[in-house]
């Protein structure tokens, strides 16, 4: 039944810092072949400048075709060594890139469904950032980074055949590492500028799209496309502009290690001419020059793919160390659905008031309790902060006696059944929107779920039964029949604590009383059910009902209780005299 099997980390597998997160990686081992291929790769490389030499300052001087031969074929056998090693290593890069998404990839899944308000309006999943650190593991820039540090080695190599050609190198890789901190510096300059407008760019599109169906009515179509146009063009301007700089630097960086060459070229002719080098050694310095300056060239060019790496990984360490700083939790029993709430404060920062102000109540199992008030009571906020989605500023919240803090997320989770006022369902099929990403679930568990909500009867209705696709976010129903959906997965399972908020907001008469049915079927299960609601037909299921107004609680007990204090006029509210219609005296 379930969609997507991915094993997240558990408590016991959990790496306990970031360091030991990268530690932790799967075939992590293979780096060090990555570095011992390197070596090998590096080294034959210099088997073509000591074949020019040979070649130039032996065998046309002794004539011995034997000699020459020899030389090819060993030539040959070493660049043919240095391919495979090539190969070696960039197939080992490639598989440690996967096994490095693998390995993080569900961390930061899982750190975006605990926090999502990671992810700002318009923003980049951390996810996409993963794909981008995989992609540069497996790109040619690592490789080029690796080869990077035997710079010193061929410069070293040059001054060993003529000071001169080590001259030569130095300056030239002197010059390289100016032009590189230039392009660093257009890049973080690109990025500056960039990051902003691309960011309210995607949030426009990300709202277009949401919206296209009032759009298209509304005939606003042309507008949006013009809107977008003029915000992608804002992010576009110093992305274009940046990229022609680095590319103008990039040239520069090519022709630089070019006029290097012929520089040894002529500075090896010279030298030969003044009898103070042999003339195998032109061509030799020429071709470690090249090698030497290769990486420095490239970094002219990959300062940014290498700064989008940088902030990809900043993101992503950030967006994991929650997730790594937790600690794994004692399981407890299954809960039996007692709730106790204790001076609960809700206050954000921007709210002169707090939304939730000393709330406090209790209820045991198989119990109902219908919260009522008018809007912005904060019934919703109650809801979503037993249900774990919110902390509150002060007090607390107990299951069976146990702190929400103290119960493992994921444990807590299979007992709690929640439908928010918008009944948000998963793509799919039915029968995968009620089950969700239950590994263990079955046809059965579905079905009961559904007759407990009373949906079967719809479900059946629908042109594939439990095997009709929904569409995105449940698009292909009605109001009524996501409300109806939601339910069922609200009581799938064994849920010992179901919260529903307004969830007879889209439906009729007789769905109504199909949801009182489905309250009392619950409450028989052995299932405390927590219902915010406007209606009053859910009151004739209550046994307990919440009075709340302003964020503050005005009464809890029992329906004859309570009732007479709900309809009571608030006392700050004064009826207002009729306006003076100007009849009569």
């Amino acid at each position: 039944m379930p969609r997507v099997s991915a094993r997240l980390a558990t408590g016991k597998d959990r790496p306990e810092s970031l360091v030991s997160l990268l530690g932790a990686i799967p075939g992590r081992g293979v780096f060090v072949w990555v570095v011992v291929f390197s070596v090998a790769i590096n080294t034959l490389l210099l088997i073509l400048p000591l074949f020019a030499i040979l070649v130039f300052d032996r065998v046309l001087t002794s004539g011995s075709i034997e000699t020459l031969v020899a030389l090819t074929a060993l030539a040959f056998g070493a660049l043919g060594f240095g391919a495979a090693f090539d190969v070696l290593r960039d197939r080992l890069l490639g598989r440690l890139a996967v096994r490095f998404e693998q390995h993080v990839a569900p961390l930061v899944l899982k750190a975006s469904i605990a926090d999502p308000a990671r992810r700002t309006e318009g923003g980049i999943h951390d996810i996409v950032r993963v794909r981008e650190l995989r992609g540069l593991l497996s790109s040619g820039t690592i490789p080029m980074l690796i080869d990077a540090p035997f710079l010193p080695g061929f410069i070293v190599v040059l001054y060993l055949i003529h000071p001169y050609y080590g001259h030569i190198a130095l300056g030239g890789a002197a010059i390289l590492a100016v032009l590189a901190v230039v392009s660093q510096r257009i890049a973080r300059a690109e990025r500056e500028g960039a990051a902003a407008a691309a960011g309210r760019a995607q949030g426009t599109l990300d709202g277009m799209i949401r919206h296209a169906h009032l759009i298209r009515v509304m005939g606003w179509r042309t507008g949006a496309v013009r809107e977008f146009l003029r915000l992608n063009d804002e992010a576009l301007a110093p992305v274009v502009r940046a990229s022609e700089r680095v590319a103008a630097v990039a040239s520069i960086a090519r022709m630089l290690r070019m006029a290097l060459q012929v520089a040894a070229i002529a500075v090896g002719a010279w030298l030969v001419l003044q009898n103070e080098a042999l003339p195998g050694s032109m061509i030799a310095s020429s071709i470690i020059i090249s090698r030497t300056l290769a990486p420095m060239e490239h970094l002219v060019a990959a300062w940014r793919p290498l700064m989008a790496a940088r902030d990809a990984w900043t993101h992503v360490r950030a967006a994991i160390a929650a997730v790594l700083a937790e600690r794994r939790k004692t399981l407890l029993p299954p809960p039996s659905g007692a709730i106790d709430v204790q001076g609960l404060v809700f206050r954000t920062g921007e709210a002169r008031r707090p939304i939730l102000a000393g709330v406090t109540f209790a209820c045991p199992p198989a119990s109902v309790v219908v919260v009522i008030g008018p809007t912005g009571a904060g019934k919703s906020t109650l809801l979503r902060m037993i249900a774990g989605l919110a902390r509150p500023t002060t007090g607390i919240i107990r299951l069976d006696g146990a702190s929400l803090d103290n119960w493992d997320a994921d444990q807590l989770g299979r007992y709690v059944g929640y439908l928010p006022q918008e009944a948000e369902l998963m793509g799919g099929t039915v029968a995968e929107a009620i089950a969700g990403f239950d590994e263990n679930a079955t046809d059965d568990d579905v079905v009961r779920a559904a007759l407990l909500a009373n949906a079967h009867d719809m479900i059946l209705s629908l042109p594939r039964g439990y095997q009709t696709e929904i569409g995105r976010d449940g698009s292909k129903l009605s109001g009524g029949q996501r409300q109806r959906i939601g339910l069922a997965r609200a009581f799938f399972g064994d849920r010992r604590l179901v919260l529903l908020d307004e969830p007879n907001s889209n439906l009729d008469h007789d769905g109504e009383e199909a949801l009182c049915d489905a309250i009392r079927e619950a409450r028989i299960r052995g299932a405390t059910v927590l219902v915010a609601s406007h209606r009053p037909r859910l009151l004739t299921v209550a046994d307990f009902i919440l009075f709340l107004r302003d964020g503050a609680q005005v009464a809890f007990g029992v329906p004859g209780e309570v009732m007479p204090r709900s309809m009571a006029r608030p006392a700050s509210v004064r009826p207002m005299k009729p306006a003076h219609s100007g009849v009569g005296p």
